[in-house]
């Protein structure tokens, strides 16, 4: 968030400038530019780098769903909105004592998105979400015959999450479940 608001202040600084002596400008300045910077820039800026705000770049930080997935317009808009609550209107110790209350560490917005802040593994990130799923014994064959290029994105979240759980599922909830989502 520092780095946001230096970046915020130097281009009011600059605006402001530009404007002169003119009043009324300047107050619509203020107001079209407290709009962008505090409401649509930080959701568009989110949303365009999936998930990393200029301090979550710096820190090596992204958001994703719960479930691992890129964020999308809505969780952005979420937290956006909800971090002007938390964040600015109580100075962030709302959000603060939020994250420390919760077991990932999420502030109210990550909550009401259905987000979490993680850690990406260093250099090319940007494939950070890659898993390698080793099939059954047994099901080599048939998992090999697999085209994942035909689902759509919902049906890539359930198959994904599923993968993501399976070993940690009962047999015979795995079969169940694995059975319903082919």
């Amino acid at each position: 968030m520092c780095i946001t608001f230096v970046i915020y202040a130097v281009s009011f600084v600059v605006v402001f400038a530009s404007v002169g002596g003119d009043e009324t400008l300047a107050g619509v300045f203020a107001v079209v530019m407290v709009f962008g910077v505090l409401i649509v820039w930080p959701i568009a800026w989110e949303v365009g780098t999936k998930g990393r705000s200029l301090g979550k770049l710096v820190f090596g930080l992204r958001v994703v769903t719960v479930d691992g997935a890129p964020i999308r317009v809505r969780h952005a808009a979420i937290r956006g909105l909800v971090g002007l609550v938390e964040i600015v209107a109580f100075f962030g110790t709302l959000a603060a004592g939020v994250a420390l209350a919760s077991r990932r560490f999420q502030r109210l917005g990550d909550h009401l998105a259905g987000t979490v802040v993680v850690r990406e593994r260093g250099a090319g990130a940007e494939r950070g979400f890659a898993h390698r799923f080793v099939p059954y014994p047994g099901w080599e064959a048939w998992s090999a015959r697999l085209d994942a290029t035909r689902l759509n994105e919902d049906d890539y979240r359930i198959v994904r999450s599923f993968l993501l759980r399976s070993r940690s599922l009962p047999p015979d909830a795995r079969e169940q479940l694995g059975t319903r989502i082919l």
